[in-house]
């Protein structure tokens, strides 16, 4: 086999959904006169693997692109000067949890000298620090002060991050982003780079998520293509394996190059989570390849089909569940935060908290068992063993990520009632 053939073979693979398709490969054998070998099985693995791994490089970084040119063309306006605020003194405070916002109007409209002049003194003062000759009109004093305002609460958010997973510090409390001076239209400006890097990169990862984990397993329960199921399993395995080598690389770089672009202190568990998930894929991958699997059926009859087994995995912890934890961080950084949309982000907390628990806690179980019971009737007493072993890692990923959300719905409840109690005192 030489390397123009499988650089033909990862091009039909991209190009023609029917070359996935076990039965087109079986019937090719048959026409060859030779039956399908383990090394045959290695280079259909190879060949399906590289295709899914070019097409996820590519599509990360398409929709990088395109992300991040909606949020330079529709998020990027100027702040109105009438809306801009600044500090009354700098450094300012910023305490962890909720902002304190900034107090000053940008131009004082009331006839109160002592604002007045504290709003020349600081945006004198934020002009200085700006420097490099630059004019500063009061456009661009708002813009500074949106970047300010911006930087503080990413400091809030890395000290949270830091101290919660490096840490393992207790009763921390949760940043919360200020209110945003100008809704959807400029918030993009009033976000830091590494919260924005969070943000976009939140939006590739549930694309991936939606592809994977909704998309491709819902094509395959309707039609019962397999071409739909592989392509998904394969594309799983491409893109986890494409983001814990970039998490490597950002290691031996010392610069976050990762797809997710989380804090330095999240990487362990970004990367532990992401070889459990491409040895348990790879597992259902070898299932489907080399062992009798008819109709997608395997091992004993448990009254779900193997492949509707791992349908489920998918959409329940991929498409659904993972997809709603990545929205919450979108949310958290928009303008329907807690500080904008109170009650909304409320509404996502409950929703979001309720899957986890459906999903993560109660149907996980059931996932559980019926995974090791398919295993040991296709592999054997080991592999169902390792595949155990796995499943209580994940378990462990679940009760954190469960535990996550009720801490955060019952913070954002608890926070809505102490600022409804202030606004009433």
């Amino acid at each position: 086999m030489t390397s123009t053939t499988i650089i033909m073979d990862v091009i039909t693979a991209l190009t023609d959904g029917s070359s996935w398709r076990k039965h087109n490969r079986d019937r090719q054998s048959s026409i060859d006169s030779s039956p399908t070998t383990s090394a045959d099985n290695a280079k259909y693995y190879v060949i399906k693997f590289a295709s899914m791994l070019i097409a996820w490089i590519f599509l990360v970084r398409l929709v990088n692109i395109i992300v991040e040119c909606v949020a330079r063309t529709f998020w990027s306006h100027p702040v109105p000067i009438d809306r801009a605020r600044l500090p009354s003194k700098l450094p300012h405070p910023n305490p962890p949890g909720s902002a304190v916002p900034f107090d000053v109007p940008l131009f004082a409209r009331s006839s109160n000298s002592d604002a007045a002049g504290t709003t020349t003194t600081t945006t004198t003062t934020i002009a200085r620090d700006a420097g490099g000759g630059v004019t500063m009109t009061p456009q661009r004093v708002a813009n500074l002060a949106a970047e300010y305002k911006g930087a503080l609460y990413e400091e809030r958010t890395m000290t949270w991050i830091d101290e919660h997973f490096r840490l393992k510090k207790t009763n921390l409390k949760y940043p919360y982003v200020d209110v945003h001076w100008n809704g959807w239209s400029s918030f993009y400006l009033e976000t830091a780079p590494h919260i924005r890097n969070m943000l976009l990169s939140s939006m590739t990862v549930i694309f991936e998520h939606t592809i994977n984990g909704l998309v491709l397993p819902l094509l395959y329960l309707h039609t019962r293509d397999e071409m739909y199921y592989l392509i998904a399993l394969y594309g799983e395995v491409a893109y986890m394996t494409y983001a814990s080598t970039l998490i490597v690389a950002s290691y031996a770089l010392g610069r976050d190059v990762s797809i997710e672009q989380m804090h330095v202190a999240v990487w362990p568990l970004l990367l532990a989570h992401h070889v459990a998930t491409i040895l348990l894929v790879s597992g259902c991958i070898y299932v489907e390849e080399t062992a009798v699997v008819e109709d997608g059926r395997g091992g004993e009859d448990i009254g779900m089909p193997l492949r509707d087994l791992v349908c489920a995995v998918l959409l329940s912890m991929l498409g659904f569940t993972s997809t709603l934890h990545y929205l919450g961080q979108i949310l958290d950084f928009s303008p329907l935060s807690q500080a904008n949309a109170p009650r909304a982000r409320l509404c996502n907390h409950v929703f979001c908290l309720l899957s986890q628990v459906v999903f993560r806690g109660i149907f996980w179980p059931v996932i559980c068992y019926l995974s090791i019971v398919h295993c040991l009737g296709l592999l054997g007493v080991g592999a169902a063993a390792i595949v155990a072993s796995m499943l209580l890692l994940f378990t462990l990923f679940n009760i954190d990520f469960v535990m996550f959300h009720v801490k955060a719905t019952r913070a954002c409840w608890m926070k809505i009632r102490r600022d409804e109690v202030g606004k009433n005192s």
